[in-house]
């Protein structure tokens, strides 16, 4: 593991509120200095992640469409005081991904977006660059093994499959590995199983504490071999309840238990908050 030891608290939200913690709370108080928070959104079936550093933002994906954008993804951002974006990461070309993407460059400055798509390979891309032409953000394609510029004290990389087995947007999904201190994080977007050997055999220093657990939990991921090469401690399955994929899958869930992995789950918890110094690690469940 990336941690020797680590120290996992996991704290219960509701509402906003800590159980047994002081009422009344319904805004999350400021983050602490020098903690990184990740925190994935129920957005339903759909990805959509917040990274908080100090004063900086990153999100990772934007929801399944304008909709949740507008009604769950913008309000709880504003809620955290998130006034603008240092950058937007899109994984991938699935709306699930980046059905919202357009409103939220269309609402708040955001500085930069990081695309892992081709051109022309989804609809929703050329809407997506018009907005972000109109908002003046720099559309910029990482590849494989890139140091994304995001905040001096976090590292962040992008990480793909080799060409020969990335085919379809799913395997073509940008992996970001982030690290803070000696916790590290792992968002995988909807790679198949094709792109996790690919990546277990391929890339070093995989291990993760926190996983953002692939494609839903679908049963084409979380193969037995990617998550014996990650060896999370969390894993984090962001999945609509009661989807028409049954999403997350049993197998996988089961896999996930075997390897000794604490799992939640968006669909029964809501968002999933994870705060690090890069030395223990705390995660939340917290509804709106």
């Amino acid at each position: 593991m990336a941690i020797v030891g680590l120290l996992l608290f996991i704290a219960l939200v509701v509402l906003g509120q800590a159980i047994g913690g002081p009422p009344g709370r319904s805004t999350p108080p400021p983050l602490p200095v020098g903690e990184l928070e990740l925190r994935v959104f129920d957005v339903g079936q759909g990805d959509a992640i917040l990274l908080r550093f100090r004063e900086s933002a990153l999100l990772v994906d934007a929801g399944p469409d304008p909709q949740t954008a507008r009604q769950v993804l913008l309000p709880r951002l504003a809620r955290l005081g998130v006034e603008r974006l240092d950058a937007l990461a899109l994984t991938h070309a699935d709306s699930d991904h980046i059905g919202g993407a357009a409103d939220v460059l269309n609402a708040l400055p955001v500085s930069a977006i990081w695309m892992a798509a081709k051109d022309g390979a989804h609809p929703l891309l050329s809407v997506i660059e018009a907005a972000a032409d109109r908002a003046g953000a720099v559309i910029e394609r990482p590849v494989d093994g890139q140091i994304l510029d995001w905040h001096p004290a976090i590292t962040l990389q992008a990480v793909f499959a080799s060409p020969d087995v990335a085919r379809g947007d799913n395997n073509q999904s940008m992996v970001l590995h982030v690290r803070h201190g000696e916790a590290d994080i792992l968002l995988t977007g909807d790679i198949e199983e094709a792109a996790e050997r690919d990546l277990a055999q391929r890339v070093v220093g995989l291990e993760a504490d926190v996983l953002k657990v692939a494609h839903h939990g679908a049963g084409t991921s979380s193969s037995r071999e990617f998550l014996a090469a990650v060896q999370p401690q969390v894993a984090i399955i962001s999945a609509g309840l009661g989807n028409a994929f049954n999403h997350p899958r049993d197998d996988v869930l089961r896999s996930l238990r075997v390897i000794g992995a604490h799992v939640f789950r968006t669909d029964l918890a809501g968002d999933v908050v994870v705060r690090t110094d890069g030395q223990h690690i705390t995660v939340a469940l917290e509804r709106s």
